[in-house]
């Protein structure tokens, strides 16, 4: 089998994982799309990797098969509703095993560009509600199927890791109204304005901090730090100083990470990495103690991890040390900053 296509610096890609979502769609609208995949040079290694991306002509040839051959006007819609935790790579564990819906949400929110490069989610506070809106980067004609299977699976799996039957109190379309609009008032359960300027669902706040029915702190722990870890990975492919956070942060639970093999694992000299460094004005040590700062913070925050065991973690040789580098950097001790910030509210 031909290998997959090359992707090249610039162009949009999305992750396995969201191919294998549009494949078990297809399937489920009787629609088998091996042929396709032989025909454009995706093997089941490509499939498999977790880490694995593919360009997003790929997808859409893909999804262009899909909805012609299930003949489904509404194929993005119900791809959407077929969500399932092993269709969202890191994140879909990750956020099940959170204490509350709005940490399930601070974790989907930088993830999304792993997922897919055709959107960019952000939020917004408009009075009392959160609207979660997905910025479409891509305006192909098959972007409306996109944008209905990615908010469709929000909402969906939202309901599911809640335990309960939560409905958002609104969702916006960019696209045009359908003929008829059953199937979104079903999936949806709530109002749905079409032909808006914005894609979005929006929240009550209420909602955002009930407990969700998997929440497991352990569980969690190891998750999120595949998550960061996964987000960090995909922003590293072209950027030096995200390489280098990303051994920073792999090398961490083994010690106190050095300039030197990282240089060797990067395939450069010592002194060639920090004149780059340089070049982009920061250094080694700079790094390492955002990186130690960050992990301190989404520690505190996120964990029971007690203070001395985060302290060791992160390769400081006593707690004394580390309650002296937390207070140059916020001001305040590591047991302060946990009592007043563990549930803040974020977003």
């Amino acid at each position: 089998m031909a290998p997959a296509a090359p992707l090249h610096s610039g162009s949009l890609t999305v992750a396995s994982f969201w191919v294998e979502h549009l494949l078990d769609a297809a399937l489920h609208a009787g629609v088998d799309l091996s042929d396709a995949l032989v025909r454009l040079g995706v093997s089941e290694a490509d499939l498999e990797s977790p880490h694995a991306r593919l360009p997003l002509k790929v997808e859409q040839r893909l999804l262009e098969h899909a909805v012609t051959r299930s003949g489904d006007p509404l194929f993005g819609l119900h791809m959407g509703e077929g969500i399932r935790p092993r269709f969202m790579g890191e994140l879909g564990y990750a956020s099940m095993s959170s204490a509350t819906l709005r940490d399930a949400i601070e974790l989907m929110i930088p993830f999304t560009r792993v997922t897919s490069e055709f959107f960019e989610l952000r939020f917004e506070w408009r009075d009392d509600d959160l609207w979660l809106i997905w910025d479409t980067l891509d305006n192909s004609p098959l972007s409306g199927h996109r944008v209905d299977a990615t908010l469709a699976g929000a909402v969906v799996f939202g309901r599911w890791i809640l335990g309960e039957d939560h409905d958002p109190l609104a969702v916006h379309l960019v696209h045009p109204a359908p003929d008829q609009d059953d199937e979104y008032r079903r999936v949806f359960r709530c109002p749905i304005h079409f032909g808006q300027t914005l894609n979005a669902v929006v929240l009550d706040a209420g909602v955002l901090d009930r407990p969700l029915r998997d929440a497991d702190p352990e569980v969690h722990r190891l998750a999120r730090s595949r998550v960061q870890r996964a987000v960090t990975q995909y922003r590293a492919r072209d950027n030096l100083l995200e390489q280098v956070r990303l051994e920073i942060q792999q090398r961490l639970i083994k010690g106190i990470p050095q300039l030197e093999p990282i240089a060797e694992r990067l395939g450069v000299k010592p002194w060639t990495l920090r004149r780059r460094l340089r070049a982009e004005q920061t250094d080694f040590s700079t790094l390492l103690e955002d990186e130690r700062r960050r992990l301190a913070c989404d520690w505190l925050r996120h964990s029971d991890r007690s203070v001395n065991q985060i302290a060791l973690d992160l390769g400081y040789s006593e707690q004394s040390a580390f309650n002296r580098a937390f207070k140059r950097w916020f001001g305040v001790t590591p047991v302060h900053y946990r009592e007043h910030h563990r549930d803040a509210p974020s977003p």
